[in-house]
């Protein structure tokens, strides 16, 4: 992962912003990396629903490299924007954002994930055009 230059922002709309709480924590009270990721994919799925007009599936997402651990009590800012639209899928490039209190806002990492628009029997479906 690249980190921006001397002076970094975020990139994309925010889409989620949650508090690390203890109850996702490991055994050394670091904020478990799975449950990151859910929250990263939760934030992707709200952009694809959105420019799908519906109902979508997670297909994959690129390498995830974390540069720091997420401390308890870290706010938590999660940043998206869609990247490409194919026929049934959507690129959706993600950044993850971290406040530690009385500190600056970094950058802990950044993927993308794919998404496939599906129709109510979970068989792939067109993106529709013009939403």
């Amino acid at each position: 992962m690249e980190l921006d230059g001397e002076d970094p922002n975020p990139d994309g709309e925010l889409i989620l912003r949650v508090i690390a709480h203890p109850r996702f924590t490991n055994a050394l009270g670091d904020i478990y990396a799975g449950w990151l990721l859910d929250q990263m994919d939760q934030a992707a799925a709200q952009i694809a629903m959105k420019a799908s007009g519906g109902r979508c599936a997670t297909v994959s997402l690129d390498n995830v490299d974390f540069v720091a651990p997420v401390p308890v009590g870290s706010e938590i800012s999660i940043y998206g924007e869609l990247e490409d639209i194919g026929r049934s899928s959507m690129q959706i490039r993600i950044e993850v954002w971290i406040t530690e209190q009385g500190s600056e806002s970094f950058k802990i990492t950044e993927t993308r994930f794919v998404f496939v628009a599906i129709d109510s029997n979970g068989r792939i479906r067109k993106v529709p055009e013009n939403l």
